[in-house]
């Protein structure tokens, strides 16, 4: 048997399981995982030599197929750099393999080149990590092998999804002998999913409460799951109020988008039952009020074994896929109306919601129509342009606080997603070229001026999708220091928060080869989303230009000019 047979083992274990794409970070000492994935005709390559961006568009791709990737690199610091990526794939959940390659053990700390500690380099931000044994010539050796492999690829499938690392000392030789090829036989384990469901006598008391609640307030965090139906029919039938941040990707008529505008300003409107589901909110001042104002049950949905309660006020976590949980709770609802007869009467509670969000979008429409142009009316007019053909990538820091709040002004539905998991600003362009390789639809990314520079390595990747679009909003530096409350009131502010630049991106999008346009006034903003909408296939850069101080004061009169 070949020296590095096992390896290939690996690799023909990931084409068997599903894997169908592979992230190559070029090195001598992953040579042999390298060769294995590039000669295997059921999952494609992609070549990608920073780490960091290749974690990052390995991560868009796995987000928006749902489907494992693969990452690969060689030993030492390459690893590391995956780190911010595998974190962002931990919290959302999102399926990536991480393929390490390492020195012998006995190799490490011996001032040897590429060595670091790489054994569970990525700490808890991974479902599992594993070491391969460093010997494959015992035959326990490749039967364990064969069996991590495919627990391994299986854990990054089972719920919750999320990454897993696969740590691989090797030996040399790395590489193959001239013509040699190897075809292994391998042992490949199928796994049958379970799927949790809620039995009668807890369904009973769910309605119970279903029932003694009065006021009740379905909230959506970030999610790629269509509950669109079953919300739908809640809302229609019950008279439920529905909650939904941008991120949620819920389309539902009557739904609640502007709850930014109002939810501080308001005491009264505590739900007598909260449901939740998705992931993490966007909004604060959602989270602020539920923590201040706890209801009575709050039910959250979520199939991740872990509590996790942000609002502080979780009386019943239930373990079930939400899909399944408002699907059964509709058609439990609707079967009791059609026994027992249909007693709905007007629900007070949800006019009262739709009455501040009627206001509130009333409010944004004039705010925006008197506003000079700057980041809040440059993003108002995206928003306005986008359709249900596109998705729209939201960059961290100000663009996803933009698109929360004015959610609402969109003219049609699209799908929307997000890094939410860590709420950096790395890899945020990298991410979205990874989506944009996962869809025909034209990909949109929002994006602030420092987290566009941060991953400009991402646009030296080879070959750019053509379905991918950047709007960068360059006013000079990290504006969010100068609307948050703390940094803003610091004499350091300029000098230690903001990070001022004077960069553009004119030089970056001409290396790259993709258009570059440029904006900085209305009549320039709405010529350059019809061009990169509608009028040009190929990936392309929109420059917004504008003042991050007038931009700072802008944001402060929208947050306080709105009174009830």
């Amino acid at each position: 048997m070949p020296l590095i047979e096992p390896l290939y083992k690996i690799v023909e274990l990931c084409a068997l399981h599903g894997i169908k794409e592979a992230i190559i970070c070029p090195g001598s000492r992953s040579a042999a995982l390298t060769l294995a994935f590039a000669r295997n005709a059921k999952i494609k390559t992609s070549v990608i030599a920073d780490e960091r961006s290749a974690a990052f568009i390995a991560l868009g791709m796995a987000m928006q197929s749902a489907e494992t990737v693969a990452l690969v690199c060689t030993s030492g610091s390459a690893a590391l750099n995956f780190a911010p990526a595998v974190a962002e794939a931990y919290f959302q959940e999102i399926p990536l393999l991480i393929l390490t390659a390492d020195r012998p053990p006995e190799w490490i700390h011996q001032y040897d080149g590429q060595t670091i500690f790489q054994t569970e380099i990525y700490g808890k931000h991974v479902k599992k990590s594993i070491n391969m044994p460093v010997d494959y010539n015992h035959k326990d050796a490749q039967w364990q092998i064969e069996r991590i492999s495919n627990e391994a690829i299986n854990c990054t499938q089972s719920v919750p999804k999320g990454p897993v690392h696969i740590n691989i000392p090797i030996r040399e030789p790395f590489y193959p002998e001239t013509n040699e090829r190897i075809f292994p036989n391998v042992s490949n384990v199928n796994f049958l999913k379970k799927h949790a469901h809620i039995d009668t006598n807890d369904w009973s008391d769910l309605l119970e409460i279903w029932d003694k609640s009065e006021r009740k307030l379905i909230a959506i965090g970030q999610n790629a799951v269509d509950l669109n139906d079953e919300l739908s029919g809640l809302m229609e039938e019950e008279n439920v109020v529905i909650l939904a941040d941008i991120i949620s990707n819920v389309c539902v008529d009557g739904k609640i988008t502007s709850h930014d505008l109002f939810l501080n300003k308001i005491e009264d409107l505590v739900p007598d039952l909260l449901i939740t589901s998705g992931k993490s909110f966007i909004s604060k001042s959602f989270k602020q009020f539920i923590r201040s104002q706890k209801p009575t049950y709050h039910w959250h949905i979520q199939e991740h074994p872990d509590l996790i309660d942000p609002t502080q006020s979780i009386t019943h976590k239930i373990e079930a896929d939400p899909k399944y949980f408002f699907k059964e709770l509709l058609e439990s609802l609707e079967a009791r109306k059609l026994k027992n007869g249909d007693d709905d009467e007007e629900n007070d509670y949800l006019l009262e919601w739709i009455d501040l969000e009627e206001a509130s979008l009333r409010y944004l429409n004039k705010f925006l129509n008197n506003v000079d142009f700057g980041e809040l009316k440059a993003t108002s007019m995206l928003l306005e342009s986008i359709s249900s053909e596109n998705i729209l990538h939201l960059g961290n820091s100000m663009p996803v606080r933009y698109a929360n709040i004015m959610g609402g002004i969109s003219k049609e539905e699209f799908e929307v997603s997000s890094n939410r998991g860590t709420s950096g600003i790395d890899g945020i362009v990298s991410t979205a070229i990874g989506q944009a390789m996962k869809t025909d639809k034209m990909v949109i990314c929002l994006v602030g001026d420092v987290s566009f520079f941060y991953d400009s390595n991402a646009l030296f990747f080879g070959d750019i999708p053509h379905n991918l679009r950047i709007v960068m909003i360059n006013n000079g530096g990290g504006n969010i220091f100068r609307i948050i409350d703390g940094p803003s009131k610091q004499e350091e502010l300029e000098s230690h928060f903001v990070t001022n630049q004077t960069r553009n991106g004119e030089s970056i999008a001409n290396e790259s080869g993709i258009r570059y346009l440029k904006a900085t006034n209305m009549i320039e903003m709405a010529s350059a989303l019809e061009i990169i909408i509608k009028g040009d296939p190929r990936a392309a850069l929109l420059e917004v230009i504008t003042d991050g101080e007038a931009d700072a004061e802008i944001f402060k009169a929208l947050k306080t000019g709105f009174i009830l």
